[in-house]
């Protein structure tokens, strides 16, 4: 009788090291992926809330200009460089002796309401520098930012697309 033929059990050492280097590039481009996949929902978290805080903004100056009795427009600022510092664009009076001012800080814009009950700011905070101008013309009310002039190198870097917010207000009945 002949001895039954075994077949050879386990792996040889070849065998084990190509099975784990597949697996190890396997994990190198799940990770890449991982990687790109978070970045990009950063990217796009920062986006909406910039986008979110330029409609907020938005609809805040046009009810504000919409309610208002007087204004003043201050013009341009260049972006602001100083950390405290706060450059009013734009001074509405309204019907109940309150002011509201448009302030353009180094981080955004400031809407602080003057009156009888003291003062109150809120904070419009966009992740990058832009320079501010308001403007008054054909019964509107303009307040527009836009990102300064960068380098093709700074271009490069910035993930997102420059941003520009304009704002157009329609004047109330009130004023001519």
């Amino acid at each position: 009788m002949r001895p039954i033929a075994r077949c050879p059990r386990g792996a040889s050492l070849g065998e084990l090291l190509a099975v784990l280097s597949g697996l190890g590039v396997a994990m190198a481009v799940a990770t890449g992926l991982v990687h790109t996949g978070l970045r990009q929902q950063s990217m796009s978290r920062q986006e909406l809330e910039r986008d979110r805080t330029a409609l907020r903004l938005a609809r805040d100056v046009r009810e504000d200009v919409r309610q208002a009795v007087g204004v003043a427009v201050f013009g341009a600022v260049a972006a602001v460089a100083e950390p405290n510092q706060a450059e009013t664009l734009l001074e509405l009076t309204l019907p109940d002796g309150e002011t509201v001012a448009y302030q353009a800080t180094p981080q955004g814009i400031t809407r602080v309401v003057s009156g009888a009950g003291g003062r109150v700011h809120e904070d419009y905070v966009f992740s990058e520098t832009l320079q501010w101008s308001a403007s008054r013309s054909d019964g509107c009310v303009v307040l527009s930012g836009v990102t300064p002039a960068r380098s093709s190198l700074e271009a490069s870097r910035q993930a997102s697309a420059p941003l520009d917010v304009t704002i157009v207000a329609a004047l109330g009945e009130d004023l001519p």
